[in-house]
């Protein structure tokens, strides 16, 4: 089979012919991203050629909108900045250290994840407002947090942290200690061991997730803006202008603004992902990367248990103010009139619409999803053709766009004014304020998840595998049932579960295509958001903890899929 498989390599060194089936996946990958991002996203281009180049410049120029534009990415850039700080110290002990909470503290790290954005939003407010639990010891000394750019910082700095730990951890965990162990036996310091060894190693890894918290901060707006205030000039970010230019009926001023963010967005993607393609050298294990190999040793030499309870105190009290306590507060402000308000609140007949649509509309994108990131993660990683990285790219581009960019999009290309709005009419068909719109924009923000647990999982695995199955006689879907599924299938229950969270959870881009219909088109975070500006905040908190509880639930479902999966790779 070995001398199979390199006269298959000797032939076709790229497999493209080799492996069956690359019509029908390139075919099903670019038909599903054409039909629900890419069309939409160019309906943002034909909505901004409606205004002259002069205009366009005098929009995205005023001075409202340059505000905007540099409290964003301000803001963004100092979270991401301290996100890289304690997302390494983060990723250093969960790889390094053994400790009593170790896996509680590990799973906690994806809670942004599953934390719907607008409980995160509310909870962090009430959290850091003068009179909240933080805000008021601050208040004491002079310090306003809510409703001020540092408000905003650690609103971003909540939903950015994911993304750092995770870029880091798979690299310390494959970094060969032998060569820290030669750096100190000639003298180095564990600082300059650090700096001259580690460093260098996860440096890319550490830019890639400063990167994507980054550009996931420009565009965040379920967390951000109820902590912002929207005060003209000091914390109006970019996407809460949309907002309200979409209010005010400017639409060709929101599509102006949201094409300089797109903008902004593709560039950070093309960027990370060629930082990801310099990391694979390593993972490859090529000449440069011949110091990454699997270590699972703790790491527990008596000289540096000083350092490991320094780093554990950090890391566990930054968890705390970040994590545990914007929970603590939901369920405590849930229950502050009594068991029976708390039931009234979830019982109540808008609540149990909006549960049933939220579940609807996620089982919808889940379902979508996962077919395109099978298909999508194969033709990635199986075949070789032009153009394949900046495929990729597009295909990542929903993680760093802002959410409200992904609603406006849908209601430019469906809406009354978009340019299949006249043919829908017509045939009274409804998308934009009405269930279909909710399912699109759903589908749009976690579009890329289950194709980003797939696609490293079967770019490790190769396809030698594959093309020797070709090679004596296997179709498509017998390659794909035997050798590709049971290889992914870990990689894919992940996904999905990660994709069932943030779909649950989605707040931006529904709020902009839902039109908040009460008990038609409301999901339950757009009810939160209902029921918070109405002052009814004991009802908001208890519909906020039924999707505590349901993001507790999938994090649990989260830990038990890897571990499960981790066992199977051992045995």
């Amino acid at each position: 089979m070995q001398q199979g498989i390199g006269i298959i390599k000797r032939k076709n060194p790229h497999g493209v012919r080799v492996i069956p089936g690359f019509g029908l996946t390139f075919g099903v990958s670019v038909t599903m991203l054409a039909c629900l991002v890419l069309i939409p996203l160019a309906s943002i281009i034909w909505s901004a050629g409606r205004l002259s180049f002069s205009e366009f410049i005098q929009v995205v120029t005023s001075r409202q909108i340059m505000s905007g534009y540099q409290v964003s990415l301000s803001c963004a850039f100092m979270a991401a900045l301290i996100n890289v700080i304690f997302g390494v110290i983060l990723a250093w002990i969960l790889v390094r250290y053994e400790f009593p909470g170790k896996r509680l503290l590990d799973g906690m790290i994806e809670l942004p994840f599953a934390l719907p954005t607008a409980v995160a939003g509310i909870a962090l407010t009430t959290l850091y407002s003068d009179q909240g639990w933080i805000g008021a010891l601050f208040a004491k000394a002079g310090i306003k947090i809510a409703y001020t750019k540092a408000g905003i910082t650690i609103a971003m700095i909540f939903v950015g942290i994911p993304f750092v730990v995770r870029s880091v951890q798979p690299v310390l965990e494959k970094l060969d200690r032998g060569y820290e162990e030669a750096a100190m036996m000639l003298g180095a310091g564990r600082a300059r061991t650090f700096f001259k060894v580690i460093l260098p190693e996860i440096y890319p890894a550490a830019l890639a997730g400063f990167g994507l918290a980054f550009a996931r901060g420009i565009g965040e707006y379920g967390s951000v803006v109820f902590i912002a205030g929207n005060i003209p000039f000091k914390t109006q970010i970019a996407p809460l202008l949309i907002m309200s230019k979409l209010e005010q009926f400017k639409y060709s001023d929101a599509t102006a603004i949201a094409v300089v963010l797109l903008a902004i967005s593709f560039l950070l993607m093309l960027l990370i992902n060629s930082i990801q393609i310099y990391m694979q050298r390593f993972r490859d294990g090529g000449e440069n990367g011949a110091s990454l190999k699997k270590v699972v040793e703790p790491y527990e030499k008596d000289s540096h248990r000083p350092v490991k309870g320094f780093l554990i105190a950090v890391s566990v009290l930054f968890m705390v103010v970040m994590m545990v306590l914007p929970l603590a507060l939901v369920v405590s402000s849930a229950l502050k009139e009594g068991w029976a308000a708390y039931m009234r609140a979830i019982l109540d007949e808008y609540t149990v619409k909006a549960l049933k649509l939220t579940v609807f509309a996620t089982a919808s994108a889940v379902a979508v999803n996962t077919v395109f990131g099978i298909f999508a993660s194969i033709l990635i990683s199986k075949y070789y053709f032009r153009g394949r990285q900046f495929l990729a790219t597009l295909i990542d581009i929903p993680f760093s766009i802002s959410p409200v960019i992904a609603g406006l999009v849908f209601s430019l290309t469906f809406g009354n004014l978009g340019w299949m709005g006249g043919f829908l009419q017509a045939h009274n068909v409804k998308i934009v304020f009405a269930v279909p719109g909710v399912i699109l924009a759903t589908i749009f923000v976690t579009f890329p998840f289950v194709f980003r647990e797939l696609l490293p999982v079967l770019q490790a695995q190769g396809k030698e595998e594959e093309e020797a199955a070709a090679l004596m006689g296997a179709g498509k879907w017998k390659i794909f049932s035997r050798i590709t599924f049971p290889h992914i299938r870990w990689a894919l229950l992940y996904g999905i579960v990660l994709c069932t969270a943030r779909a649950m959870g989605e707040f931006g881009a529904v709020s902009v295509i839902s039109g908040h219909l009460r008990g038609v088109t409301n999901t339950l975070p757009l009810h939160v958001e209902i029921l918070y500006n109405e002052f009814n905040t004991t009802a908001a908190f208890a519909v906020s903890s039924l999707l505590v509880i349901m993001a507790v639930i999938l994090l649990i479902l989260r830990s038990v899929v890897v571990s499960a999966g981790s066992r199977k790779e051992s045995l």
